[in-house]
């Protein structure tokens, strides 16, 4: 007779976090150290006075977060990112019924697991110490399955899944037939969910003792997180090989037989990032034939937004063969394996707009102010300069539905375009189910003319003269001077005498653009281009009094 088994992705998400009661209240935001921008789906942490972990909250697009608290006292704050070094606050007094404002500056440094030895660190440990290599790993694979649980907790997206069934050989190799679906209905979480006590009590695999089939389980975020687990499981580094060549394992294992079947396994994380991979797992304490080959895996996927899912899992169950030769006893050997699993192939937010999508690609970014870092709503922003997006609210766009190459992305402002201070776009590389982030600075008139001129920017009878140096051709000249002469008039005794003055600059953009500051208005100037030291005729030109930059072209006579 053939037994199979039912396979059950256990991936639900617990808000961590006191009731919300009316009361007293911390809210604030996130920003980079050194730009002061806001850092969306940055993880912050609510510590109380005995430093135990309250509550935990994703900041918004805005770099933003609030908690409600249980009551008054001192608290902190502990902001967390992937790849990045934590911060925490200095302790904050909060009076009953009191609202209090914090910014918390989240250093740039990465945290870099390339130099971590696995050698030294092969010792399993429950609950590995601070400080020691498998703590640093730990504390990274625990910032991804945090902000999984509570992307999958606040359930922020929907997702459409492809799921498939797999009959696979008994090495697991070769796939002997499939049958797949994808549930077009919007799911509010990729998979179904268990109570956690319930799977760490009675074990990763169910055995129903009418029908004698078995219901296999694989651990989700929560588990993964959870005091039960952690105190029941060691952990140790591991050297990836093969496809897991260029990363580093967090292995895990039961500590004891605890009379219910377990799993062992190994989480993937990249060195350079810091980003949780994969987790790879099997299943132990099995009364199966080749019970090490029955397992499964766990993929998890960033977002641009900060946020974390689970993008794919499969588990491996096994088909069983139950044979009696005369004489002997009846045995139970392993035919074959049964795959299923789960893909996202869409995701979409709550309001409908497209996250991420297996078959295209998605362009999406912010737009900043230069000065402050706040995020700046209704910019066009140009891709290929072609297709338009406008910036919502939060300064965030998005191009989505791309096939796969590579794109110049550019804000479009019509007065710089005119007076060709744009800067040229900048390309990114879209892949089918990949999501490009992108980070613009807001660049208004007033930011070029500061950027441009410095401590000298124009006074109220002063502009700034732009232009390109260009041959006959059209191409942009090489080697040119741009010379700016004007006449000033100072007055002598009750006369005037008449004094020659002059700007110029050599620092042209590749392009041919020059740029001059404290050009006098409404006065005849005289430009020159300077080629191996020839002077071009002049041309004149003046700037009127209402315009603070103003636009002359010079056609370069090189050769003549």
């Amino acid at each position: 007779m053939r037994l199979t088994a039912t396979a059950l992705g256990i991936f639900s998400g617990v808000l961590l976090g006191v009731a919300p009661i009316a009361g007293q209240t911390i809210t604030g935001t996130v920003v980079e150290a050194e730009t002061e921008a806001p850092i969306q789906g940055a993880s912050v942490v609510l510590l109380n006075g005995a430093g135990d972990r309250l509550a935990l909250r994703l900041t918004n697009p805005s770099g933003r977060f609030s908690f409600r608290l249980p009551s008054a006292g001192t608290y902190w704050l502990q902001a967390e990112r992937i790849g990045r070094a934590s911060v925490r606050s200095d302790p904050i007094p909060v009076d009953r019924g009191v609202t209090v404002v914090y910014k918390l500056v989240a250093p740039v440094e990465a945290i870099m697991l390339e130099g971590v030895s696995v050698s030294s660190s092969r010792r399993c440990e429950v609950r590995p110490g601070q400080g020691v290599a498998t703590a640093t790993v730990w504390e990274e694979a625990r910032k991804a399955l945090e902000a999984t649980a509570q992307t999958s907790g606040r359930r922020l997206y929907r997702y459409t899944l492809r799921r498939y069934e797999r009959e696979l050989d008994a090495r697991g190799r070769n796939v002997l037939s499939e049958q797949s679906r994808v549930q077009r209905r919007t799911l509010a979480s990729p998979l179904a969910s268990l109570d956690v006590d319930n799977l760490l009590e009675n074990g990763f695999v169910h055995i129903d003792r009418d029908g004698g089939g078995a219901s296999y389980y694989a651990p989700d975020a929560d588990v993964l997180l959870s005091d039960a687990f952690i105190d029941t499981h060691c952990m140790s580094l591991t050297e990836g090989r093969g496809e897991a060549e260029d990363l580093i394992g967090l292995s895990f294992e039961p500590t004891e037989d605890r009379g219910v079947p377990e799993i062992s396994g190994v989480m993937w994380l990249d060195r350079t990032t810091g980003e949780l991979q994969w987790l790879d797992y099997r299943y132990e304490f099995l009364d199966v034939p080749d019970s090490d080959r029955l397992g499964g895996r766990v993929r998890f996927d960033g977002l641009p937004d900060g946020t974390w899912i689970v993008r794919e899992w499969y588990i491996r169950m096994p088909i069983l063969e139950a044979a009696t030769r005369p004489g002997r006893r009846m045995q139970i050997r392993l035919v074959g394996i049964r795959e299923e699993g789960s893909l996202v192939v869409r995701v979409t937010n709550l309001d409908g707009d497209l996250v991420l999508d297996s078959e295209a690609g998605i362009i999406e970014g912010v737009v900043l102010d230069p000065e402050d870092s706040a995020p700046v709503g209704g910019v066009v922003v140009l891709l290929d300069d072609s297709i338009r997006a406008t910036t919502d609210g939060d300064g965030r766009f998005q191009f989505a539905d791309l096939v796969e190459g590579y794109y110049g992305v550019r804000m479009s402002n019509p007065v710089l375009d005119d007076l060709g201070l744009l800067p040229e776009p900048t390309f990114f590389e879209v892949r089918p189910g990949e999501v490009a982030s992108v980070r613009l600075v807001h660049r208004s008139l007033e930011t070029v003319i500061a950027e441009a001129c410095g401590s000298v920017e124009p006074t109220d009878t002063e502009a700034i003269l732009v232009g390109f140096a260009l041959l006959a051709s059209g191409d942009p000249a090489p080697g040119v001077e741009i010379v700016v002469r004007w006449v000033e008039v100072t007055g002598r005794g009750g006369g005037f005498a008449q004094q020659g003055y002059s700007r110029s600059t050599t620092e042209l953009r590749e392009d041919g653009l020059f740029l001059l500051c404290g050009v006098p208005r409404d006065r005849r100037l005289d430009i020159v281009s300077v080629w191996n030291g020839v002077e071009s005729r002049s041309e004149r030109f003046d700037i009127p009094l209402s315009q603070r930059v103003s636009r002359k072209d010079i056609v370069v006579p090189v050769g003549r």
